[in-house]
């Protein structure tokens, strides 16, 4: 490998990922909990920063109910998962994980 390859390597753009919260008027689960989970599990893949934060890739609306009432309305032309469980967050997972292997051809460690 060059040195131009392992620069190239360790300094690849993590995807962004904007978290949204819906006010927790009616939470059926641990919100803050569940993401605190999901970030560990995408760590090194994946940058967290508030939703409002320039070159976001994607808005993961983080609602405590199926109402799924976070208010989404700015946040136009971004790709946005919505989340209302547990279930939800580990497909986000999942998927985050998918899309890594489909762009690099394999996981990283």
């Amino acid at each position: 490998m060059t040195f131009y390859e392992i620069i190239k390597n360790d300094f690849e753009p993590m995807l962004r990922v904007g978290v949204k919260y819906c006010g927790g008027s009616n939470p059926e689960y641990d919100r803050v909990a569940l993401v605190e989970q999901i970030k560990e599990r995408l760590e090194g893949k994946v940058s967290f920063v508030p939703p409002e934060s320039e070159g976001v890739d994607i808005i993961l609306a983080v609602n405590g109910c199926r109402t799924a009432c976070a208010d989404l309305s700015g946040f136009r032309g971004i790709e946005t998962w919505t989340v209302t469980g547990n279930e939800e967050g580990e497909e986000f997972v999942r998927k985050i994980v998918e899309r890594e292997v489909h762009i690099n051809g394999k996981a990283k460690k």
